[in-house]
């Protein structure tokens, strides 16, 4: 499956004004977009959406997005198959979209497939994936650890398919990836913001790469890491870092002990170089031969204590990040303060009035 072809009709540069009336805005100050539009125009396509910047692109930044616009319409050989994996898995841009001062506003981009959407009409994140069976289990049937391994084969091939062009991509996270209940495919978006070699450091909370030092670009070490721990959680079902960490040491029964070692190394090596590359977890995750990797792991942090019944929200612990880190931890929860004893007013009261009462007895009898 490739991209609609009726998307790529649209020239690469296109003017707002050439774009027509807009439709219905599904998404409003998202990420780095003010918006997000359908179009209506027929000469556009059912399934193209503008998505109009917060402010116009800087002249590197234009000249960074037609290189993507570029690659998603090329023929070459030597390209196609990451091509191939990219417009029929990701939301690829398929125009630069200008006013009329010529300044990039925003982008056209091929909405999801419906086929990844949940009953209620939104797309189906895939954060829902990263929550144990019996969370699962009370919406349905809870994935298989195959249909797990499906879902991750998917989403690793993605980032395998980026880290051969040499692409960085960066906000791996929860939203930015949706998932098919039907064949468990996964369809990434915002790749309008892919760069080549290196990148903006772009990234929710508890998703900053442990290693990387105030201020650096992202690349594409940042980007094995995000990807292994975005594998992870939907693998083990596992949110909680530490407990990400503790359950591929000990892998549960679904969870292959090579994929497990991967993407270990992947996470906690104490030198982010080291880390292995998303085509060598797409390997092992296809039951190919695994790749041994020399891969000096720093020391696991402590694991997080069970929760104490089915309905108490599991405490994030504190994790010790991998030696040499320079960010601080986002993730880990921070310590409830001691709660304070107190008496209850009313018993208060009462021991005021018993020991006024007390006080005048005796100044009656020393009377």
């Amino acid at each position: 499956m490739t991209a609609n072809p009726s998307a790529w009709t649209q020239p690469p540069v296109t003017s707002l004004a050439a774009l027509g009336a807009l439709g219905e805005q599904i998404a409003t100050n998202n990420g780095q977009s003010s918006e997000v539009t359908r179009l209506t125009g027929h000469h556009t396509g059912p399934d193209l959406l503008f998505k109009r910047y917060k402010k116009p692109l800087d002249d590197t930044d234009a000249l960074r997005l037609d290189k993507l616009v570029a690659f998603g319409r090329s023929d070459a050989a030597a390209g196609r198959p990451a091509r191939e994996v990219l417009l029929s898995r990701t939301s690829w841009p398929v125009a630069r979209v200008t006013d009329d001062n010529s300044a990039t506003v925003g982008c056209l981009i091929p909405m999801a497939p419906d086929s990844f959407r949940s009953p209620g009409g939104g797309f189906r994140e895939i954060d829902t994936l990263a929550r144990p069976d019996a969370r699962l289990a009370r919406d349905g049937t809870p994935p298989t650890p195959e249909q797990r391994i499906t879902a991750c084969r998917c989403l690793v091939g993605i980032a395998a398919a980026l880290e051969q062009r040499k692409l960085v991509y960066s906000d791996w996270n929860y939203a930015n990836a949706f998932w098919n209940p039907a064949d468990y495919t996964v369809h990434l978006i915002d790749m309008d913001g892919c760069a080549q070699g290196t990148g903006a450091d772009i990234y929710q909370p508890g998703w900053d790469d442990p290693l990387a030092r105030q201020g650096m670009p992202a690349d594409l070490c940042t980007d094995r890491y995000r990807v292994a721990l975005l594998t992870a959680r939907c693998l083990t079902g596992t949110r909680n870092l530490a407990a990400v960490l503790h359950t591929l040491a000990d892998p549960p029964p679904g969870v292959p002990g090579g994929v497990a070692e991967l993407l270990l190394d992947m996470l906690w090596a104490r030198d982010r170089e080291s880390r292995p590359r998303s085509s060598a977890l797409l390997a092992a995750l296809h039951d190919g031969p695994v790749v041994q990797f020399t891969v000096e792991r720093s020391p696991l942090p402590d694991r997080p204590a069970a929760p104490r019944s089915d309905t108490a929200q599991p405490r994030q612990s504190a994790i010790t990040k991998p030696a040499g880190s320079a960010a601080s931890d986002t993730s880990a929860g921070s310590p409830e303060p001691p709660k304070q004893d107190s008496l209850d007013p009313a018993i208060g009261w009462a021991l005021v009035i018993l020991v006024v009462a007390l006080l005048v007895i005796a100044v009656a009898i020393a009377a």
